[in-house]
């Protein structure tokens, strides 16, 4: 089945690799935090535990969230389509990258522990995208 992205069912589906993929998350240590995804205009909101993903969904508060991942829609369909690519984001697509060169993904957080909490858990977030290369998706 193809997946559209952005879309809720993108993030779901990856939320499930985290458990199907559960060794690969547990090798990147634990990650715990609930953050947000901006695309667009479109807020996602992703909560992970321990080693998983344990809820995605649209909407949300960002001031109750430890940071938001927000760029424009084409910037992260490039990412998406890197991964796809590749198996993996390449060195001009990952998070770090996109959020330092050029700051093409901006880090919105109100305080310095979500700014932390990016940077701490920025491993196993790139991991989460990483896990669209075992999906249909068709970026929009």
């Amino acid at each position: 089945m193809t997946i559209r992205f952005p879309s809720l069912e993108f993030f779901q589906a990856l939320q499930q690799r985290t458990k199907e993929d559960k060794a690969v998350f547990e090798k990147l240590g634990t990650c715990d935090t609930n953050f947000g995804v901006k695309i667009g205009s479109q807020l996602y909101t992703i909560d992970f535990e321990v080693y998983e993903c344990v809820d995605v969904r649209e909407g949300g508060d960002p001031t109750r969230l430890d940071f938001v991942i927000g760029g424009p829609t084409e910037v992260w369909g490039e990412m998406v389509k890197a991964i796809l690519q590749h198996g993996g984001a390449d060195a001009k697509h990952t998070l770090n990258t996109l959020s330092h060169v050029g700051d093409v993904l901006r880090i919105e957080t109100s305080d310095a522990e979500g700014h932390d909490k990016f940077y701490r858990f920025m491993a196993s977030i790139q991991e989460f995208f990483d896990q669209a290369r075992h999906l249909d998706v068709k970026v929009a």
